[in-house]
């Protein structure tokens, strides 16, 4: 049965839907928005094709059916928002959240908060019993917005690079059915 296409979202104002490979344009602009986060992570901002290679970016044994990129737009219909998971990953209860991510001026509003808990929803229906991330070691607010969340630390992991940096990263687990 195919999943649906959105998902409600608090705010009557957004809606949230899923993205196709015809988004990757609008989605590369949320990118080219967020290039704090992209200097945090990888030393650098996003690469002109980083929307597009976002659409293909699998870990091993998943496919493209298992991925899930949702775009979260405003009243004008403009992305502001996204988050990137895989089904069934790292095991066959557990969904991985890949990346989230907000645009700068729509930021500590709590509208990360309430696109996050409209995708859980989602997710809990689509089966998921538990939501995992990896938060960056360096990325202290980030750790903190999860936490607030009810996400908690189950491992550490040793440095592994990113573009011109090495993180640490936090692997977070919240149960959610």
């Amino acid at each position: 049965m195919p999943q649906p296409a959105e998902f409600a979202v608090a705010s009557p104002s957004l809606h949230a839907r899923k993205l196709t490979l015809d988004d990757a344009e609008i989605l590369q602009k949320l990118y080219e928005q967020c290039h704090d986060y992209a200097v945090l992570e990888q030393g650098f901002p996003y690469a002109p094709t980083s929307a597009l290679d976002e659409f293909g970016a699998l870990p091993p044994g998943k496919t493209l059916a298992d991925k899930f990129l949702f775009g979260l737009f405003d009243e004008q219909g403009t992305i502001i928002g996204l988050i990137e998971s895989i089904r069934y990953y790292p095991d066959d209860i557990t969904w991985w959240l890949g990346l989230m991510l907000l645009a700068p001026q729509h930021r500590r509003k709590g509208l990360g908060t309430e696109f996050y808990k409209a995708f859980e929803n989602w997710a809990a229906n689509e089966g998921a019993h538990h939501i995992q991330l990896a938060a960056l070691e360096e990325n202290e607010s980030g750790q903190r917005f999860w936490q607030s969340l009810g996400f908690r630390e189950i491992r550490r992991t040793e440095p592994k690079p990113y573009g011109n940096k090495h993180h640490k990263l936090i692997v977070m687990q919240r149960t959610i059915a």
